[in-house]
């Protein structure tokens, strides 16, 4: 496959990229979903997008850039666990595409169980000049239980 998008490419090349990119998109990938589980995960999560990223998330439909969705997950509840399951990576130069189903576990409210949420998930990564992955684009798309 190859990309036609010179988009990602100019993301790619406006990005400044810290230092601990990560160096492959399974990197970027891994870090990603362990950041979530955190007790402070914004700074990992920051440094893990590009700064002109878009989440595109909720029953509602959000539409929000990296700030925002920070804000936004910030006041959500601590994320006690992530789990991916029937994950694709599909690489185009520059530019990943990772889809998956995803399961978080949130507690909304502290002293109560968490809450389930269930996502189909895309993520689209792009690598910069000096080679770290950075994440450009999220969309996830929650989903009920099976069952």
């Amino acid at each position: 496959m190859t990309t036609s998008s010179t988009v990602a490419k100019d993301l790619a090349a406006a990005a400044p990229v810290p230092a601990s990119a990560p160096a492959t998109v399974e990197e970027a990938e891994a870090a990603w979903l362990a950041a979530q589980t955190l007790p402070d995960p914004e700074p990992v999560l920051r440094d893990l997008m590009h700064p002109d990223c878009v989440i595109v998330h909720s029953a509602v439909g959000h539409i929000h850039g990296v700030d925002d969705w920070l804000r936004y997950a910030a006041r959500l509840g601590r994320t006690s666990q992530v789990d991916t399951h029937d994950v694709t990576v599909q690489s185009f130069g520059t530019t990943a595409v990772v889809s998956c189903l995803q399961e978080m576990r949130v507690a909304f409210v502290p002293e109560l169980t968490p809450f389930v949420i269930q996502a189909a998930v895309t993520r689209v990564w792009v690598r910069s000049p000096s080679g770290g992955w950075q994440l450009a684009h999220l969309q996830m798309a929650r989903r009920l239980p099976p069952g």
